[in-house]
């Protein structure tokens, strides 16, 4: 092969790897942000929304690489965790709440599969909408994308 050529070749694999570096590792974890302007993703945009119809609800929320803090919400407000997908499907957000006396701690995002859809997430062409409500006796998911009152299904109950 003449040197020419072979020095092309070996360009080209090293342009290559630092393409696939790059893409590992701008990719290769849910990365949470503010608002989707804050940066470009290379996966699905994804979001949970955690409604709270209790007064007073604590909760903390992390994921394997990001801790989001205690928050506390009330009656008729929503918290959201905002964030682009993991490149290789291993998003997975974790929260722990409290009420009064009462706990319960559970995954309100682990990602599935392109061809799986998960009982709480609608995915749209770009993104991907969880939906979690907490009441006095548990937590709820919708039955469907746009949930009207009766629309919920309870999965969690407090411990």
């Amino acid at each position: 092969m003449p040197s020419s050529t072979k020095s092309n070749f070996l360009m080209g694999k090293l342009l290559f790897l630092l393409v696939l570096s790059f893409i590992l590792s701008v990719a290769s974890y849910a990365n949470v942000v503010n608002t989707y302007d804050d940066i470009n993703c290379v996966t699905y945009k994804g979001i949970v929304h955690i409604m709270s119809r209790v007064n007073n609800l604590r909760f903390h929320c992390h994921s394997k690489d990001d801790d989001l803090g205690d928050v506390t919400r009330n009656a008729g407000e929503e918290y959201q965790i905002r964030f682009c997908l993991d490149f290789f499907g291993r998003s997975r957000f974790r929260c722990h709440f409290y009420l009064e006396s009462k706990q319960q701690d559970f995954n309100v995002y682990t990602e599935a599969p392109l061809t799986e859809t998960q009982p709480y997430c609608y995915r749209g062409d770009y993104d991907m909408d969880c939906y979690w409500k907490v009441e006095e006796d548990g937590f709820y998911y919708p039955k469907t994308f746009r949930p009207e009152l009766g629309d919920w299904v309870k999965k969690y109950s407090w411990e």
